[in-house]
């Protein structure tokens, strides 16, 4: 017999096993995902025969509509089958109940960023749309020229950051991130050697959220300086920030460095007939970070 509901405390021992199991995570990474944002309530569980089958986490955030008003979502992360039970179509089970789950609690929509292009298409039978781009590019440290004189990188907390990524991204439609999950990636950098950082370049302040990949490889999850400033910016993280490759996200309409493309990211569904006419399907809105 299938069960889907919200999970118990006593459960996350099971869900970390899954997540391992899905995933191949150290468990450093898992473990901070549940002291950050694994409480019961945000997770739900599907289980056949009281053994856990698959899992996802609902997380809060908003999503920032044109005009500046404020949509509630919940964003899928985490959505896991054990192998022992993949083709039983349990994750659709999931995804179907996480609507039901959202719309009892007030929400407008709900957001996931697909982990492999092929899972656009997966996500499309269950109702999402693209909504999200951003612009990518990647390159070699040597391709960076030298830091100007008086641009500065330093480490931020999880407050600052958030108030300088909102502040930047004043009436562009986008994802707005509670501090606790700001944290949680802050975190996840720090874990890679990384974190988050404020950005002084050309007179402009942003910031930058980056991820070692590898001992070589440099994930800015999100870079955000005015477009002009972009390339300044980047050149005073690479002095900070030793890797020989980085790999670049910004938003779709900030074309600021050069070779970057355009990439569809992540994708939402919603529940407000209204606020999907606001949000339009061709809109480039910017997720930005996504704990991918």
């Amino acid at each position: 017999m299938v069960e889907i509901r919200p999970s118990r405390p006593e459960e996350i021992p099971a869900q970390k096993r899954l997540w391992k199991l899905a995933f191949g995570d150290e468990e450093k990474y898992i473990d901070w995902f549940y002291r950050c944002c694994g409480q019961p309530e945000n997770m739900l569980l599907l289980l056949e025969e009281g053994q856990l089958a698959s899992m996802l986490a609902l997380l809060p955030q908003e999503v920032v509509l044109p005009g500046g008003e404020a949509a509630q979502a919940g964003y899928i992360y985490a959505l896991a089958t054990d192998p022992a039970f993949r083709s039983h179509g349990f994750g659709r089970q999931l995804l179907h109940y996480a609507d039901f789950h959202l719309r009892a609690r007030g929400a407008d929509c709900v957001t996931t960023v697909p982990a492999q292009p092929s899972l656009f298409k997966f996500f499309a039978t269950v109702g999402f749309t693209s909504g999200f781009s951003m612009r990518e590019t990647e390159l070699l440290r040597d391709g960076c020229p030298p830091a100007a004189p008086g641009d500065q990188v330093r480490p931020v907390e999880a407050e600052e950051y958030n108030a300088i990524r909102e502040r930047l991204l004043e009436g562009v439609p986008h994802i707005r991130y509670g501090e606790e999950l700001i944290r949680y990636q802050q975190g996840l950098g720090r874990l890679s050697g990384g974190g988050l950082y404020r950005v002084e370049a050309g007179g402009a302040v942003g910031c930058a959220a980056a991820e070692y990949v590898d001992e070589e490889s440099l994930l800015f999850k999100e870079l955000l300086l005015p477009p002009e400033q972009m390339s300044a910016g980047l050149a005073a993280l690479a002095c900070a920030l030793p890797a020989v490759r980085c790999h670049v996200r910004t938003p779709a309409a900030w074309e600021g460095l050069k070779g970057s493309y355009l990439q569809p990211f992540a994708m939402i569904k919603w529940y407000r007939p209204e606020f999907q006419q606001l949000w339009q399907q061709n809109l480039h809105g910017y997720m930005g970070l996504g704990f991918d």
